[in-house]
């Protein structure tokens, strides 16, 4: 058996859903060396695409890619696996392995532009009856799979999220001093609420004693979040559109506190991401935060400021330990790319059996 994957998340701009994909490919290649990659000719990532030997198939780009070059290419190659990482696969292909990180365009379909959210809601289900085997990020979104697409749990495995490779590699070998850093990592729209984090942050009364760094990089897909920049001058509030992932992880290394306002998600990277650099996390009293992080964060209400606004006093009075906390080792070991990439593997070959 010869196992393919879909690597158009090459093609993407780095999020979630692009950074699982890359991180299993790479651990499913040490397992299992002979998979191929395919990709389409517009490749953003030319080092990652060398390091996984992708093959470029194809004249186009985009969804038409995945819904005709893929599905042409792999009808030649006698019906082998298709492994899909990033929520869409070829509708016409027989044979696929699906990952679905999240069903924020079937929630919330105004978060997203009407032509996206249409696509999206008539193409994933179908892609989830029609899939072999499914791989989500959690069992808050198993369970949202069973209950909207009636997909039998059996058929459903979850696969988590972990640190990437380079963080891995970046840890400092004696701890860094934390500096009084607030620390926010996502795409601008309006599902993280960054609008809302900003509101909170600046009728706080850390304002003055913390900064409030916000990275993420604007998708034009998604809505607008509404933030006024005007209101921003003159604060201790820095956003950046645009970091290299270096900047983003030494960042990381320095921050005190992460936060994630979110008031949807399938897993939530950056909580992890802070919470193996040493970080307290303050987040969204959401299912799926609740299932991954309780016990080692402070939950707030989004829609709330004055819970916003309290858990951000709060941090003033706490100490950074969690580095140190047995759960978190267990989180960490639980949560991991190398863990997931094989079941990922067995899932596969049993159903091929």
């Amino acid at each position: 058996m010869k196992i393919f994957i879909n690597a158009r998340f090459l093609s993407q701009p780095l999020s979630g859903v692009q950074r699982y994909g890359i991180e299993c490919s790479r651990q499913i290649k040490k397992l299992h060396p002979d998979v191929v990659f395919l990709t389409p000719k517009n490749i953003l990532y030319a080092d990652i695409a060398q390091e996984l030997g992708a093959e470029i198939i194809g004249v186009n780009t985009g969804h038409l890619w995945e819904q005709t070059d893929l599905p042409l290419y792999m009808a030649k190659q006698r019906h082998q696996p298709l492994l899909n990482f990033a929520n869409t696969a070829p509708l016409l292909y027989s044979n696929n392995y699906l990952t679905i990180h999240d069903l924020a365009f079937y929630h919330h379909p105004e978060w997203n532009s009407k032509m996206f959210s249409a696509w999206y809601n008539i193409l994933v289900p179908r892609l989830a009856y029609g899939s072999k085997h499914l791989f989500t990020v959690s069992y808050t979104m198993a369970g949202e799979l069973v209950k909207y697409y009636g997909v039998p749990p059996a058929k459903i495995s979850v696969t988590y999220n972990g640190i990437s490779q380079r963080m891995i590699d970046a840890k400092p070998t004696a701890p860094i001093a934390k500096e009084r850093i607030i620390l926010s990592v996502g795409s601008f729209n309006t599902r993280k609420n960054h609008q809302k984090l900003i509101a909170a942050y600046l009728d706080s009364s850390v304002k003055d004693d913390y900064q409030l760094v916000i990275v993420g990089d604007k998708n034009k897909v998604f809505s607008e979040t509404g933030i006024d920049e005007a209101t921003l001058a003159g604060s201790n509030i820095k956003i950046h559109q645009r970091f290299t992932e270096n900047e983003l992880i030494e960042l990381y290394h320095r921050a005190e506190v992460v936060v994630s306002l979110s008031a949807y998600e399938g897993f939530g990277i950056p909580l992890l991401e802070g919470l193996y650099n040493g970080c307290r996390i303050i987040c969204s009293d959401i299912p799926v935060y609740r299932e991954l992080y309780d016990g080692l964060a402070d939950f707030c209400n989004p829609d709330d400021m004055d819970s916003v606004c309290g858990a951000l006093n709060a941090i003033a009075n706490k100490n950074t330990i969690l580095g140190e906390k047995k759960e978190l080792a267990m989180l960490l070991e639980k949560y991991n790319y190398a863990r997931s990439a094989q079941v990922i593997l067995d899932r596969i070959q049993g159903v091929v059996k």
